[in-house]
């Protein structure tokens, strides 16, 4: 039996499935659009020394980035539904270069606010929601491997940008590190969308392990599409597992994010230089990657639940070491350490969605979860910097970091076995289309 190639974007055959196209593609917007944001702990000591700014009013940037881009979440989610992904991520990529643009000129701190704040948080919610959701539209089996590859790339971008921007700012100058970010970044994400698909539809194909017969299936009415869409959301809504999600991501980005953005500050407060304070960013970042890979894999195979709590408790406990932390070896230790944890802290949230409410329109689903990772960093983000100010140490900022990976690993316990879906039903909710008119 002779099997059918694969149809490229352009209607060309190709032996390899267009899913790891659309995965490869993904994973490079998740490099370039999204590092710059998670690499943020590297600005902080330089505007300190060279502008005098408090790291209290500098990460207020970071936070309002991560509020932004939670606030406008669910409304990316929405849109991805309805408009396809590709024209969200279009309009993240323009936002992207005005604010990489913008944040090389800044000269008062609130610019900062503006340009890094406004612009790379909407660009956030442009990039996050579309990305993740495309990635489970591709694949009917193996969503593990897809979303894995694509999570990786996501460690690994922060990892190369944090050592990046802190030599382009140290050697060259703070304007050109973030043009060459917003030129290079800008062209590279622009040439990518030509070769981005919302759908396997759209070039008539299949999902990845999808039967072939599904190719031949009609494209439903887009009333149809409309009715679907608004059963799925309030069918998944009305469970309380959908909300313990939201809260998990909430736990879980309050914790990293004040270890990504503070770890540096902590690091040269015990003497170190600010690029090899900026290696240990970066060493975390890389470690990452490899449980951002292995723990949709593994939660693919064995269940999402026990090994999401796993990952919480990894991440958190760790932070513990920064208290005896004193020498540059200790902090690369903590970064090797800390990183395994937080790679499989939030990677896994594509499977444990499918494994929990099936194959639905997901995008309004993960835009509410952003809401909560969102909110999360911002949080984190700005707790870091205010108990530093009110305690004069970041003895506090390390305990609430640890507890909250320790309280997100609680909830996630308390949730069902991934073993069943939720809603199996949901598509009975479905009101009928309304006829169509006659002539």
């Amino acid at each position: 039996m002779i099997r059918p190639k694969n149809k490229g974007a352009f209607g060309l055959s190709s032996p390899v499935h267009y899913a790891w196209v659309v995965i490869a593609i993904a994973a490079v917007m998740h490099m370039a659009g999204g590092s710059i944001r998670q690499a943020f702990g590297v600005l902080i000591v330089p505007l300190e020394e060279t502008r005098g700014w408090s790291p209290a009013t500098v990460t207020l940037a970071y936070a309002m980035a991560s509020i932004v881009g939670a606030v406008l979440a669910p409304l990316s989610g929405y849109c991805t539904d309805r408009y396809g992904a590709r024209k969200v991520i279009m309009a993240g990529i323009a936002t992207f270069i005005i604010g990489a643009l913008l944040t090389g000129v800044v000269s008062e701190v609130w610019h900062l606010w503006i340009s890094y704040g406004l612009f790379l948080g909407v660009a956030s919610a442009c990039f996050n929601v579309p990305i993740i959701t495309t990635a489970t539209y591709w694949f009917r089996t193996h969503l593990g491997y897809g979303v894995g590859l694509l999570q990786a790339s996501h460690g690994l971008g922060p990892a190369v940008m944090a050592i990046v921007i802190s030599v382009l700012i140290t050697g060259a100058s703070w304007k050109m590190a973030f043009w060459s970010v917003a030129i290079v970044g800008g062209t590279i994400m622009v040439v990518l969308m030509a070769f981005f698909r919302n759908r396997p539809s759209e070039i008539g194909a299949t999902a990845f392990g999808a039967p072939a017969l599904e190719r031949s299936q009609p494209e439903r009415d887009p009333a149809v599409e409309q009715l679907r869409l608004k059963a799925f959301r309030s069918s998944m809504q009305a469970t309380a597992t959908f909300w313990k999600l939201v809260s998990i991501h909430f736990l879980g980005c309050v914790s990293h994010s004040i270890v990504i953005i503070y770890i540096i500050p902590i690091a040269v407060l015990a003497g170190m230089e600010d690029v090899a304070a900026a290696g240990v960013l970066s060493t975390l970042a890389l470690v990452s990657v490899t449980t951002r890979f292995l723990t949709p894999v593994i939660s693919d195979y064995i269940g999402s639940r026990g090994t999401m709590a796993t990952a919480f408790m990894w991440q958190g406990l760790p932070v513990l070491m920064l208290f005896w932390a004193h020498d540059p070896w200790q902090f690369y230790m903590f970064a090797v350490i800390f990183g395994i944890g937080y790679g499989g802290e939030g990677s896994a949230f594509p499977v444990i969605n499918r494994q929990y409410f099936g194959r639905g329109p997901m995008g309004s689903s993960f835009g509410w979860q952003q809401l909560g990772a969102g909110s999360g960093m911002a949080l984190g983000a700005w707790l870091g910097g205010a108990l530093f100010w009110v305690f004069g140490s970041y003895t506090v900022t390390i305990l609430v970091s640890t507890l909250t990976s320790v309280a997100g690993a609680v909830v996630i316990m308390s949730m069902e076995p991934t073993g069943r879906i939720l809603i199996p039903e949901w598509e009975d909710t479905v009101p009928a289309a309304p006829a169509a008119a006659d002539d």
